[in-house]
């Protein structure tokens, strides 16, 4: 065999498991990228390492919570200037669907799951304060109807930043992955697969052992290609982002003020966060409909978010003050089997079409819970489904220590270990890897 472990995919997950597979000496560890490292949903997130607070309203999704918060704690110490602290301020206000008791309650088991996180605890702040961290609050709302307010920390990343950085620590552990490379056909042979890998107008056949399937919103379209029925049905979920030029919040501070958390009507909440030098507001919830790449903001979630901010915030000539909109595509598992007989389906003809998914989807999107799922469709072929990227790196040690077993290689995992980062030597000799698109845009 050629390799022990191909990867699709490189995005977060993709290059997570190859950091960890690196950390633990199995060799012949190699990942396949269609267009570049971290281009799709991995740099189109709202740049938070976070527990996911709001998750704490589904008993089922406390044990993610409280992994989150332990991944947060260890990203907070191995990347530093990374991943930074970030606190929040959580208004309060007349009709929010979820009353100030609930969210004290909220955030004391919030801080309680987090343990000795390294992030201060909750607590509460006084009304007449609260524009003093939020200035961008509508102050009208605030003295009016404002019931209560507390500040919580979370951390913020730079989400580009850390995936590029993760795959190049891998290779300096042995591991190896190329870009604008796409995998066009797997085929299952004895003990592993033989694939074809196309790039640049040439190709390549090569065998593995193993092959994980982390390509995100593109998993199942991926398994269809490649003749394979998927067992997993998901929901392809969009979520707009909208950034402010600074100008927005004419009196405020970017680098000393606080983010916020604020409650829809409908109960989802959206964040307003200050990022480089900006503001970034989101996220929605929608549906996608069509093929992720590329994809464009759809405009009733921009009005969406113009709404709340017009209701809730006080910007400046908001609509003018716009810099991007940018989106991300989430893949959601339903946790359900799929019930595809053929290949001749609907689903083969349309393998993005969320609506097709959703006809089998029997609660509100933002309910559906943000935990992993792994599928091995066939022996040694492995699909990663959803997931958070606060969660990646715990993620990829299980999947690291499944696969080392099953290939009877390798060690212990050593993505916790701030010497397999070489944070010091890639600063020195790739510091592009640092600056993030955000970096980038402004040059």
């Amino acid at each position: 065999m050629d390799l022990n472990v191909l990867i699709v995919g490189g995005g977060i997950h993709g290059t997570g498991l190859l950091h960890d597979l690196a950390t633990r000496n199995v060799p012949g560890v190699h990942l396949v990228e269609k267009s570049l490292l971290s281009s799709g949903t991995s740099s189109k997130s709202t740049k938070l390492v976070h527990g996911g607070l709001r998750y704490l309203e589904h008993l089922n999704q406390w044990g993610l919570v409280h992994e989150a918060l332990k991944e947060r704690a260890i990203l907070l110490r191995l990347l530093r200037d990374i991943v930074k602290p970030l606190p929040f301020v959580l208004p309060n206000f007349k009709g929010d669907k979820r009353p100030p008791w609930m969210i004290r309650m909220g955030l004391f088991f919030y801080d309680l799951l987090a343990g000795d996180g390294g992030l201060p605890s909750a607590s509460s702040i006084n009304k007449k304060d609260i524009l003093s961290y939020a200035p961008y609050l509508n102050p009208e709302k605030v003295e009016k109807e404002m019931i209560s307010a507390f500040q919580y920390y979370d951390a913020q990343m730079l989400d580009d930043v850390i995936t590029r950085i993760v795959a190049e620590a891998a290779v300096k552990l042995g591991a190896s992955y190329e870009e604008n490379a796409k995998v066009t056909e797997v085929i299952p042979i004895q003990d592993g697969y033989k694939v074809t890998i196309v790039s640049n107008d040439s190709s390549k056949t090569l065998t593995t052992r193993t092959i994980v399937n982390a390509s995100g919103a593109w998993c199942n379209a991926n398994l269809l290609n490649w003749n394979i029925i998927p067992n997993i049905t998901c929901l392809l979920n969009l979520g707009t982002h909208i950034v402010f030029n600074p100008e927005a919040v004419p009196n405020g501070d970017i680098t000393k003020n606080s983010a916020t958390l604020i409650q829809e009507p409908d109960g989802r909440i959206v964040f307003f966060i200050p990022w480089f030098g900006k503001w970034l507001y989101g996220t929605t919830e929608s549906i996608l409909v069509g093929e992720p790449s590329h994809v464009r903001y759809p405009e009733e979630d921009k009005a969406y978010l113009m709404h709340t901010a017009k209701e809730t915030l006080n910007l400046y000539e908001a609509e003018k003050n716009i810099s991007e909109i940018f989106c991300g595509v989430r893949c959601m598992p339903l946790h359900v089997k799929a019930k595809i007989k053929n290949l001749n389906s609907a689903w083969n003809n349309e393998p993005f079409n969320s609506p097709f998914y959703v006809r089998q989807l029997d609660k509100n999107i933002s309910g559906l819970s943000r935990e992993t799922v792994l599928d091995e469709v066939l022996p040694g072929l492995i699909t990663i489904y959803g997931g958070k990227y606060t969660t990646y790196r715990s993620i990829s040690e299980k999947i690291g220590a499944l696969l080392s077993r099953k290939l009877k290689l390798g060690s212990s995992t050593g993505t916790h270990l701030a010497e397999n980062w070489f944070l010091s030597e890639l600063m020195q000799e790739k510091p592009s890897l640092f600056l993030t698109s955000a970096n980038l845009r402004q040059m």
